[in-house]
């Protein structure tokens, strides 16, 4: 039988999950209104390789973006679509910026 505590974390879980469906249900409302905050747009120059990757692998243009850069990724790993890690120049400190 599970303790009170083990059942508030599950609870707090569930919550939590709960919370990131919502969010998630929220923007495909706003995408498919056409209504999507600044923040949720595909950025212009998406590379011609990484789009056609983007539609092959059916996945959103996010995976191909460095947030911390607010560049397109240009290396993906050897794995990809299975494992979504990528770096562009300025992870790799190519760019001048590290």
């Amino acid at each position: 039988m599970p303790t009170k505590t083990e059942l508030q974390a599950k609870c707090d879980q569930l919550e939590r999950d709960n919370a990131e469906l919502v969010r998630q249900l929220q923007r495909l409302e706003r995408q498919l209104s056409g209504q999507l905050l600044p923040e949720e747009c595909q950025p212009a120059d998406m590379p011609t390789n990484l789009m056609a990757l983007m539609k092959k692998h059916r996945v959103p243009w996010e995976v191909f973006w460095c947030y911390e850069h607010e560049r397109w990724l240009d290396e993906l790993c050897s794995s990809f679509p299975h494992d979504t890690y990528g770096t562009c120049p300025g992870c790799r400190g190519e760019d001048g910026s590290h």
